[in-house]
């Protein structure tokens, strides 16, 4: 038996004959199983059991090397970048860009009310009434809300109530 299939989408008159057994078994009609093996397992499998393997010794090697990257790292950040940028904050904010800035800031009022919120903690006269960000924990320095792990934290707990509460109710 022979089949013509057009070769271009645009002519029809080209067609190719070809033989009806080269035409791949994805067009075929599924042969249904007798009913019975579907539903009774004739032979039960057998059981494996998985024992464990010490991973391959590239894959060692590799979180060995990201470990000692994380661990460099952490130690630059925390040993030169952040002091250094303190630093350099600190003298800004006395006598730099950054004190011209809160004074410009200060004489404006009302004008930049969210710029005066971000910098309030500057902007204040009194450093010492500064409440802490979480109240039930000690009031100490790492507890304020321009800490990127406390906001983080509370960002991330956030998502979880929104994310608990929104599977209890739809």
């Amino acid at each position: 038996m022979t089949a013509f299939i057009p070769t271009s989408p645009i002519s029809s008159s080209a067609a190719l004959a070809i033989n009806t057994a080269q035409i791949p078994t994805l067009f075929a009609v599924p042969q249904m199983q007798p009913f019975s093996s579907l539903l009774v397992a004739d032979e039960s499998p057998a059981i494996q059991t998985f024992d464990p393997i010490m991973p391959d010794t590239t894959t060692l090697i590799g979180f060995g090397i990201l470990t000692i990257l994380c661990g460099v790292s952490w130690f630059v950040w925390s040993e030169q970048v952040v002091p250094v940028s303190r630093t350099k904050l600190a003298i800004s904010k006395s006598r730099g860009d950054v004190k011209e800035y809160l004074e410009d800031l200060k004489q404006e009022g009302v004008e930049r009310p969210v710029e005066q919120w971000l910098f309030a903690d500057w902007l204040r006269e009194n450093k010492s009434a500064k409440l802490p960000a979480i109240p039930f924990l000690k009031k100490a320095k790492w507890n304020s809300g321009d800490n990127p792990v406390v906001v983080t934290a509370a960002i991330m707990m956030l998502g979880i109530v929104v994310a608990s509460v929104s599977e209890r109710v739809i």
